[in-house]
């Protein structure tokens, strides 16, 4: 079970451990969570509290269960059966604040604390006065690290190590999130903005292990947040990059379509002003034919009453010509003169051509 306030050191190497014989030996009961047992001791039940190693949470009242704790408890389970016999070897305190033994269980000469560490299912933890086993529980926690098993490992989504990594990829998969489309920028940045809000509330939940009541996944983040850290920072900054280069093309794209939008209203504008332009041409064409049209008609109209008016005073005329009464012409009669000589020329009536003085003539 876990407890608060443990601290933890770089040491891998473990010292030399006391013997066991300076225990007891004791028979499996049962297994409570991975690091409590019941064991028989002397004819009595007793709860033994593994030292120096804390596995996730199973049977806490007040926390759920954590992460990897059923594996941490079935793995206990694994390496002790009821009926096993076991010994156990204690250091300066023997009971915890609950009445709880305190010890280093060894089966068949191995110690199940550090069993437990190197299968990733638990972390080193040191409560003074008792650091008996915390150098070799360390050291297992260590061979568990390097190999990346149990709550150092990828496999498992609520481990620490697979969280960073979640975060990590998730902005790392927006690398070649570049569209050419404004309409494929607008989702690539919905998507880079999501990836963005999401990586840093992984980042900021994985930050907020230090001192969180998960004193095991607490422990795992402070061995490994040196290396994760920098790794998420360095994500986050790439996946800001990238949202900045597509809020920038977002923008020139709109611009770009607003612009043609612009271009293709004037167009259509320069058309329509076009067209209504010819529409007048045409509508004054029009109006100028019909107005020749209508004075070459009213010339033709009035040409044709004036024929007809002449017509009629030809008529009216002839009429009263013909209505009028006849005369009959006489021509005057001419008194005879003496012809020059002593001649006439009675009834002459043509050319004269007079004799000097103009008294006497002659025909011509």
């Amino acid at each position: 079970m876990a407890v608060l306030g443990f601290v933890a050191t770089g040491c891998t190497q473990a010292p030399p451990a006391k013997s066991a014989s300076d225990g007891s030996g004791a028979t499996v009961v049962r297994v409570i969570d991975g690091d409590t047992i019941v064991a028989d001791l002397s004819g009595t039940e007793t709860t033994v509290r593994l030292l120096n190693i804390d596995t996730p949470e199973t049977k806490h009242p007040d926390k759920p269960v954590q992460c990897l704790g059923a594996e941490a408890t079935e793995f206990t389970k694994s390496l002790l059966a009821p009926g096993d016999r076991i010994e156990l070897a204690y250091d300066v305190s023997r009971l915890d604040p609950y009445g709880r033994t305190l010890a280093g269980v060894y089966k068949d000469g191995s110690l199940v604390n550090a069993d437990i560490a190197a299968a990733g299912l638990g972390v080193a933890v040191l409560f003074q006065p008792n650091e008996r086993f915390y150098a070799e529980v360390l050291a297992a926690e260590q061979q568990a690290q390097d190999g990346g098993k149990g709550l150092f490992g990828t496999d498992v989504a609520c481990t620490v190590p697979a969280m960073a990594q979640d975060a990590i990829a998730g902005l790392e998969a927006l690398e070649d999130t570049v569209p050419a489309g404004v309409e494929a920028v607008g989702s690539a940045l919905g998507i880079v903005a999501a990836a963005i809000v999401a990586g840093k509330a992984k980042s900021a939940a994985l930050q907020a292990l230090d001192g969180s009541g998960d004193a095991v996944r607490s422990a795992v983040w402070a061995s490994r947040k040196a290396t994760y850290l920098p790794l998420m920072s360095a994500a986050m900054d790439r996946a800001a990059s990238i949202e900045k280069k597509l809020s920038a093309k977002e923008s020139a794209l709109v611009q770009a379509k607003k612009e043609a939008a612009a271009k293709q209203a004037a167009k259509v504008k320069a058309e329509a002003k076009a067209k209504a332009k010819a529409a007048a041409v045409a509508k004054a064409q029009a109006q100028a034919k019909a107005e020749a049209k209508r004075k070459a008609a009213a010339k033709a109209t009035a040409e044709r009453q004036a024929a007809a008016k002449r017509a009629a005073e030809r008529k009216a005329a002839e009429r009263r010509r013909q209505a009028a009464p006849k005369k009959t012409y006489r021509a005057p009669v001419q008194k005879s003169r003496p012809k020059s000589g002593g001649g006439s020329y009675s009834g002459y009536t043509g050319p004269r051509c007079y004799a000097p003085g103009g008294k006497s003539w002659k025909p011509c």
